[in-house]
């Protein structure tokens, strides 16, 4: 072998060494894929819609179901807002409905409300934190109807209403805003 043709083949040697390495196999794609997906599984999902003259709720939830729930609440002459506090345990079932509705990519895809808010409206807001570590935030005005937001967020209610028959009481006395149980402080 010559000198030149040993040199062409140092040449491409170290040329086929130095490109990026991609999955050869179907398998291989199939696993990238894989863990992309498991990093961009929800993890947690909180719904905060408490209006300071009417109440609401708010609402803490895991993927295995466990969580927290504060029904708010104005009584009528009352000073301030009244919450009762639940430890949520929502059966497999209805957590595995709702965690279809909540990929990061169908969350990611409903816009906020840029419409103006209009007096006395509420905004709700849903977080959702991600096992990539990243947080997904969603609000909208209630009178601003987008469907997909709509639907989580009536799923989210229908959690939240079902404490009070299901869920152990813990907590019944004046609202506290700035309450964020353990697990779930998405800042």
């Amino acid at each position: 072998m010559r000198t030149s043709e040993k040199r062409e083949l140092a040449l491409l040697l170290m040329l086929a060494l130095a490109a990026p390495v991609h999955a050869a196999t179907p398998q291989a794609a199939a696993s990238a894929k894989e863990g992309r997906a498991k990093v961009d599984q929800v993890t947690a999902i909180i719904l905060r819609d408490v209006h300071p003259l009417h109440g609401g709720q708010i609402l803490y939830l895991s993927a295995d179901g466990s969580g927290y729930c504060q029904l708010v609440t104005h009584p009528a002459g009352g000073p301030s807002l009244h919450e009762k506090r639940y430890r949520l345990a929502v059966p497999a079932d209805t957590v595995a409905a709702l965690w279809r509705q909540l990929s990061a990519e169908q969350l990611a895809a409903i816009p906020s409300s840029t419409q103006s808010g209009v007096p006395d409206a509420a905004k709700p807001r849903i977080s959702a934190r991600l096992a990539s570590g990243k947080t997904i935030n969603i609000t909208r005005w209630l009178h601003d109807q987008q469907a997909d937001f709509d639907a989580v967020y009536q799923a989210l209610l229908a959690v939240a209403k079902q404490a009070p028959a299901t869920d152990r009481l813990l907590a019944d006395g004046k609202f506290d805003p700035n309450w964020i149980p353990q697990g779930f402080d998405l800042r």
